[in-house]
């Protein structure tokens, strides 16, 4: 997740205080209604053809029956599961960011004072205090073989008990991102590119405008399709042999659901949400409550959180989008002063930093009956 506001200073050897938080269920499902499309592709023209030639004979009087108006069927949005979140833990700490493994079991914070420390999200530290980076350590995300993944200027750094340092320099780096087998680039090298690489060294890459380089973009990946999408404005769909601008002026935040192939994104600090597919067709277009700060996938559930604040001031909600048909599943409290979150893959956990505290929670998902 990115980071979002300014954070308190604290270090590994702090003994935390902890809590047993209360319950927090913050749930209505209220689908929204489908609006206008993000995009405009070029629709046909529907032109009423003119009256047919037809003899009829002189004295016979005609009248020319109406033609009944065709009725528009509305479309029911197919139910949805609802989705709240419980508060299970409370812990203390200044930090620089932080992530949460896959199974969210354990996490990652990066300390103030540089340096990285596991993190029960039972709410204490355990575990190893290291140092990845020459830059204060900000872990990003978790792989699927346990690696935590930092970023210092070229540096992307990779830690875990089993595989240890290891570090890739990437020079003119912009973006990055976490992938199933290795992790994905954006560069400004001779061109600006994308490049997907591997832990062993591999290298493949695709040019790219240079407004991606210029401007960052946010990045999520279709894992089974190989698609990488970038939001930074415009929306783009990178495949491994070129790439394809499929949205315009639709949002600088993008995420990539995987049940529904659908692409959600937004732009940070606008109210309206929306998903297309990798071709650019819209599927469904949405207004928040509030203020959109943050889009992420909640796992491979069918449904993307956005980080909503009607005032950054006061408490807002991270708010479950259907990444199909826009229904809202469910939210959870986003305290004010949200410095960071992370969502495990397996959509069990969530931890989130606010003002010092760093919160649990469990992500509770009930099917439709």
């Amino acid at each position: 997740m990115r980071l979002f506001l300014s954070i308190l200073l604290a270090g590994c050897a702090v003994t935390p205080a902890m809590e047993e938080g209360s319950e927090l269920v913050i749930l209505k499902s209220s689908p929204d209604v489908y609006q206008d499309a993000i995009l405009s592709d070029d629709a046909p023209s529907f032109v009423e053809s003119e009256s047919p030639s037809v003899f009829l004979p002189g004295d016979v009087n005609f009248d020319r029956p109406e033609r009944p108006e065709e009725e528009v069927e509305e479309v029911e949005p197919e139910p949805v599961p609802t989705l709240s979140t419980v508060q299970i833990a409370l812990g203390w700490y200044g930090i620089n960011g932080l992530a949460l493994s896959h199974d969210g079991s354990t996490g990652m914070l990066g300390m103030s004072g540089g340096n990285s420390c596991e993190y029960n999200p039972g709410g204490y530290l355990s575990g190893a205090d290291y140092t990845n980076q020459d830059c204060p350590d900000i872990p990003v995300e978790y792989d699927e073989q346990g690696r935590v993944m930092y970023l210092c200027d070229d540096d992307i750094g990779f830690w875990s008990p089993s595989y240890g340092d290891q570090h890739y320099i990437v020079p003119g780096l912009v973006a990055a991102k976490v992938t199933a087998d290795g992790f994905v680039t954006v560069e400004d090298a001779d061109v600006c590119q994308v490049s997907r690489r591997d832990h062993a060294g591999g290298v493949a890459s695709v040019e790219v405008p240079s407004i991606l380089c210029t401007n960052e973009p946010m990045i999520s990946v279709d894992e089974v399709d190989d698609i990488i999408y970038l939001a930074n404005g415009d929306v783009y769909a990178v495949v491994s042999d070129g790439y394809r601008r499929i949205a315009d002026d639709a949002g600088d935040m993008v995420a990539f659901d995987a049940a529904h192939n659908a692409a959600v994104v937004a732009w940070e600090g606008d109210t309206t949400i929306g998903a297309v597919d990798n071709a650019g067709r819209l599927l469904w277009r949405s207004e928040a409550d509030g203020a959109i700060y943050d889009l992420a996938p909640v796992g491979e559930t069918g449904a993307v959180f956005a980080l909503v604040y009607e005032d950054l001031a006061m408490p807002g909600s991270f708010v479950a989008f259907d990444g199909a048909q826009g229904t809202v599943w469910g939210d959870g409290i986003a305290w004010d002063g949200m410095f960071d979150f992370s969502i495990s893959r397996d959509a069990t956990k969530m931890i989130t930093s606010a003002n010092g505290a760093i919160y649990t929670y469990d992500i509770v998902i009930e099917d439709v009956e």
